[in-house]
């Protein structure tokens, strides 16, 4: 059966492929590069993972110039692969990053998906899930999402919370990962509103030892978080963005506890953090 036009996959330059959305998984139709009859595309991990019809893998330089019709059950657009390394931040290659353009809907050329993360790349990756407007990450087996190295999710995978793993205990890290993007983004409400900047410093570390604490200057504990936001905060990372009579306010569930210590020790807390302290800059000012 043909794949319908509006699902069309160029894998290679040689294949055909239908792409089932929700920005999701795809079923292929026709070859490979290699000239190969394609039985199945999959998102595993961070990897396009397109497997022929005799089970072999494609290598992942044979995507390069891949064009991907994908939608999000709204409409379509073609994503097109422009380059693949291995992540310089995971070399045991557990993380695959894509250079990634979309026509531009007025003049029809090319352009990065991505914007420059703090390193100045470009890059993304698919990870399976979607994403409520709430900040929730819900599992699926078929949908995916692309997100940019600049992106909460893209980083907190970076950073080893790679949800599809384990922790060597045993320990999914689903919740971690989770956990982590609300952290990255001042989530503390766990309502999908942020309350940072863009490049503001922070220290992260957890006690399973993915991410170790460091000692950094005019820097002091924050915050405890969970998958459904913070459990309590010693300080908010920006005041002028939100202060702790604003935090009461808006998420009054969410404890304060000044003494760092007391927060730190929260018993359910998967992912720690320090912020430079407004109290420490306010001190030095005077």
């Amino acid at each position: 059966m043909s794949p319908p036009e509006s699902c069309l996959a160029n894998i290679g330059r040689h294949a055909l492929a239908t792409l089932a959305l929700a920005v999701s998984c795809m079923v292929a139709a026709a070859e490979a590069g290699t000239g190969q009859a394609i039985s199945s595309i999959s998102v595993v991990g961070t990897r396009f993972e397109v497997t022929t019809g005799d089970g072999r893998i494609v290598p992942q330089n044979d995507l390069v110039g891949a064009i991907l019709t994908i939608g999000d059950g709204q409409g379509q657009m073609p994503l097109r692969i422009d380059a693949v390394e291995i992540d310089p931040r995971n070399p045991d290659g557990g993380i695959m990053l894509y250079a990634m353009s979309t026509r531009d809907a007025a003049g029809g050329a090319w352009r990065n998906v991505c914007e420059p993360d703090i390193e100045g790349r470009r890059m993304g990756f698919p990870l399976a899930g979607t994403w409520t407007q709430d900040g929730r990450h819900l599992p699926s087996e078929t949908a995916f999402s692309i997100t940019c190295t600049g992106g909460a999710q893209a980083k907190c995978a970076r950073f080893g919370y790679r949800p599809w793993e384990s922790a060597p205990d045993g320990t999914p890290l689903w919740d971690h990962h989770q956990a982590c993007t609300r952290m990255i983004r001042a989530d503390y409400c766990g309502d999908g509103i942020g309350h940072t900047r863009n490049g503001t410093p922070i220290v992260v570390y957890d006690r399973k030892g993915i991410q170790q604490d460091e000692t950094a200057p005019d820097m002091s504990f924050e915050a405890a978080w969970g998958p459904d936001g913070a459990l309590c905060v010693s300080h908010t990372r920006i005041p002028d963005v939100l202060t702790m009579e604003g935090l009461a306010a808006i998420c009054p569930g969410v404890r304060q506890l000044p003494q760092a210590a007391t927060c730190e020790s929260h018993a359910g807390a998967l992912i720690l953090n320090r912020s430079i302290d407004p109290r420490t800059v306010k001190a030095a000012a005077e």
